[in-house]
C-alpha cells in the first residue's frame, strides 16, 4: 500500500504530461521524445539500481530509440502529404518539454517499482502485483478526483456528456490498454530489468509492421528499417552484462589448461634425457 502511494504521483504526472504534450506538439515529436524513456531508464538504473554499464547495452538502447524515430519520421512524411492527417503544433516548445518530462517521470516510477516492490510471494505475505496496481488506481481516484471536480466546476476543464457507446469504449480501452498491459509490463520489470522492460515496449514497432503486412497495408521501407533496428537493439539489451567477461575468463582457463597439458607432456621427456646422460 505504501509503495502504491509513493509511486502514484509519479505515475499520474507521467500520464498527464504525456497527454498534455499531444495538445501542444505533433504526434511525431511526442513519439520521438517519448522514446527517450529507454535512455532515461537506463541512466537511472545505473545510478539507483546499480545496473552494470556496458557499451553493448548503451548502443542497444540507442538502436531501440533510433528504430522508433525512423518509423515516426516515416509516418510523419506520409501524413504531411495528406492535410487531413497533418497536425499543426500550437506550442511545440511546451509540448516537446512536456514529452521529455513524461519520459523522465516514466523512468523514475519504473525504477521505483523495481526497487520498492517485492515479487509475488503469498507465503511471506508480500504484496502482489495485482494488489499494487489496485491500490495505485484507488489512490489516483481518491487524490485526483477532487482536483477533477474543482476543474469541472470552475469551467477550466468541464466534463462532457458521454454516450453509452463512448463510455463502453473508454472502459474497454482502460481494461485492455491500461490494466492488463500495465500488469504484464510491471511483472516484466520484476522478472527482468527496468531497461529490458522499457525497451520491450518498442517491440510494438516491428509488430505493427507485421500486422500491416498481413492485412495488406504495405509498410514503407522506413518502417522495415525501424523494425530491424528495434529488434537488434532489444536482442542486444538482453545480452547479460558479464557475457563477454565470462567468455574472456573461459578463454583464459582454456589457455591455462592447454599450457598445463603441454608442461605435463614435456616433463617425462626431460626425465628420460637426464637418465640417459
Amino acid at each position: 500500500m505504501r509503495v502504491s502511494l509513493l509511486i502514484c504521483p509519479f505515475w499520474f504526472l507521467a500520464q498527464l504530461t504525456f497527454n498534455l504534450s499531444l495538445k501542444y506538439t505533433t504526434v511525431t515529436s511526442n513519439t520521438i521524445l517519448s522514446s527517450a524513456s529507454s535512455l532515461f531508464t537506463f541512466l537511472v538504473s545505473l545510478a539507483v539500481l546499480g545496473e552494470k554499464f556496458t557499451w553493448v547495452k548503451l548502443i542497444s538502447v540507442l538502436l531501440c530509440m533510433g528504430g522508433t524515430i525512423i518509423v515516426s519520421l516515416g509516418d510523419s512524411s506520409s501524413a504531411s502529404s495528406d492535410t487531413s492527417l497533418g497536425a499543426v503544433a500550437s506550442n511545440p516548445l511546451l509540448g516537446d518539454a512536456l514529452a521529455l518530462v513524461s519520459a523522465a517521470l516514466y523512468a523514475v516510477y519504473i525504477t521505483l517499482i523495481r526497487k520498492k516492490l517485492p515479487d509475488d510471494d503469498e507465503k511471506s505475505g508480500q504484496a502482489s502485483m495485482a494488489q499494487f496496481l489496485g491500490f495505485l488506481g484507488l489512490f489516483n481516484l481518491l487524490i485526483f478526483l477532487p482536483v477533477a471536480l474543482v476543474l469541472n466546476f470552475s469551467k477550466l476543464e468541464p466534463f462532457t456528456n458521454l454516450t453509452w457507446k463512448q463510455l463502453g469504449l473508454i472502459v474497454g480501452k482502460g481494461l485492455l490498454d491500461n490494466v492488463l498491459s500495465d500488469y504484464l509490463w510491471a511483472k516484466a520489470v520484476l522478472l527482468t530489468t527496468t531497461t529490458v522492460a522499457t525497451a520491450g515496449l518498442t517491440i510494438q514497432v516491428p509488430l505493427a509492421a507485421l500486422v500491416d503486412t498481413l492485412i495488406g497495408n504495405a509498410p514503407h521501407l522506413l518502417d522495415y528499417l525501424g523494425a530491424v533496428a528495434v529488434m537488434i537493439g532489444f536482442a542486444g539489451i538482453n545480452i547479460p552484462s558479464d557475457a563477454f567477461s565470462r567468455t574472456k575468463e573461459l578463454s583464459i582457463e582454456l589457455e591455462d589448461e592447454n599450457l598445463a597439458s603441454t608442461e605435463d607432456h614435456a616433463a617425462p621427456d626431460g626425465h628420460s634425457r637426464g637418465a640417459i646422460s
